[in-house]
């Protein structure tokens, strides 16, 4: 086989996608443990709480193209790389000739959660486990979820409502801690609140009671809380203990270059499963990283001279069932900060700068030109006007930036996707 690719997320399906576009000659290969790919795992929470029909889940349908070739519900053993080969746990090998991994992440799971077997525990990753959750869900409507990123927070946001009891618990004492400022976390926190939401911020999950083999209450600031669905989003780690023997690893991580290769020449890898290396170590796993990663890596494949990741921030867009949040850039200490706030209007937008360069930020109620903004702070040009009416949520502010940035805006905006 020419091209083998391990993992159908977002990664995978845009580097399979990519692949057959660049190399339209070349079959490729494309392993995943799930049976079904190519699906929007970002959308997963509308679709729990039946607002989302399952077919709008698939951005991608099982094709006749004969040189894409898909084994799915298998799990990946092991790769060795001094022949190229590739085991699977049904005792068969699959070759290849240059290889994308692309694998993903795995979700953390607390050690509290693994003390007892028992109904209504859901790690939030999957299509499986999000439709058995979806089933769970209408008979067990106290519900209780551990996690307060930006998978945690959407799905408490798409969960609360009239007949259901949602509680969120979060170990920091924010919301968003990997993503927002503190001031940026309040109004987020102030959505869900008004949404009904209880928020335990700073505490964590103690203990877990069960009743006749199902979740009946967790232990949270000393406090038992009645609970019969429980919701796993603490976050997730790279998938790559398949690679243990393979001499990709180092320290445990996948390691890439900016163009996405390893030390193998024949592997790239992309996606949540990698720790790309530049001056510095990046992990920016996020859906419109992943999807990025994967055209470069599909098209690094056999390129003479790979070409380099030109973005490697950590942007990102959602809609909170009724607040829209762009991240532009994690918060950033020691460096500048420009404030617009008007909490009357559920509007907060920031931006960090240094040596007038916009080096992180976000957006929340009011994310209009956010495209524009993430091509500033990418592309690292310096800002040619004031931070303080750059950060407002005016039109005419950008007539006064250059006509690079409002040439490269439209390229930028499919970074950051409405309502995902």
């Amino acid at each position: 086989m020419e091209c083998v690719i391990i993992g159908g997320g977002a990664a995978g399906m845009q580097a399979a996608l990519g692949f057959r576009r660049q190399w339209p000659e070349k079959s490729v290969t494309l392993i995943d443990t799930e049976k079904e790919i190519g699906y929007y795992r970002t959308l997963l929470p509308q679709f729990m709480n039946r607002s989302m029909p399952e077919n709008k889940l698939f951005f991608w349908q099982n094709s006749n193209d004969k040189q894409l070739k898909v084994i799915s519900g298998v799990t990946v053993e092991s790769v060795e790389p001094e022949n190229k080969t590739i085991r699977l746990n049904n005792n068969k090998k699959v070759h290849y000739q240059r290889l994308i991994v692309a694998s993903g992440g795995r979700p953390i799971v607390p050690p509290v959660c693994m003390t007892g077997a028992g109904k209504g525990v859901f790690p939030i990753r999957s299509l499986p486990a999000a439709r058995t959750a979806r089933d769970w869900l209408p008979n067990h409507p106290q519900i209780v979820i551990i996690g307060g990123g930006l998978v945690g927070v959407k799905t408490a946001a798409h969960l609360a409502g009239i007949n259901v009891s949602v509680t969120l618990i979060e170990k920091e004492q924010q919301l968003l801690p990997q993503a927002l400022s503190a001031d940026a976390a309040q109004l987020v926190e102030a959505h869900l609140r008004q949404k009904r939401i209880r928020l335990l911020l700073g505490s964590t999950v103690e203990d877990i009671q069960f009743d006749q083999g199902a979740v009946s209450a967790v232990l949270a600031s000393g406090e038992w809380l009645p609970c019969r669905t429980l919701l796993v989003a603490a976050g997730s780690v790279p998938e790559v203990g398949f690679l243990q023997d393979s001499n990709l690893l180092q320290e445990g991580r996948l390691e890439v270059s900016t163009s996405l290769q390893t030390k193998d020449a024949n592997i790239f890898a992309a996606g949540d499963a990698v720790t790309i290396v530049d001056d510095n170590s990046f992990t920016p796993w996020t859906w419109p990283q992943a999807v990025v990663q994967g055209k470069l890596a599909a098209a690094n494949l056999y390129a003479p001279v790979p070409s380099s990741l030109d973005c490697l921030s950590r942007v990102n867009c959602m809609n909170l069932d009724g607040l829209s949040l762009a991240v532009l850039g994690v918060p950033v200490a020691g460096v500048q900060r420009s404030v617009y706030s008007k909490p009357e209007d559920g509007v907060f937008r920031e931006l960090f700068h240094a040596d007038g360069r916009i080096v992180g930020g976000a957006l929340i109620g009011d994310i209009s030109k956010a495209g524009r903004l993430h091509w500033m702070m990418n592309s690292g040009k310096p800002a040619a006007t004031d931070f303080a009416h750059l950060v407002e949520p005016r039109i005419d502010i950008f007539s006064k930036i250059s006509e690079s940035c409002a040439k490269h805006s439209r390229r930028a905006a499919f970074l950051l996707p409405q309502g995902v």
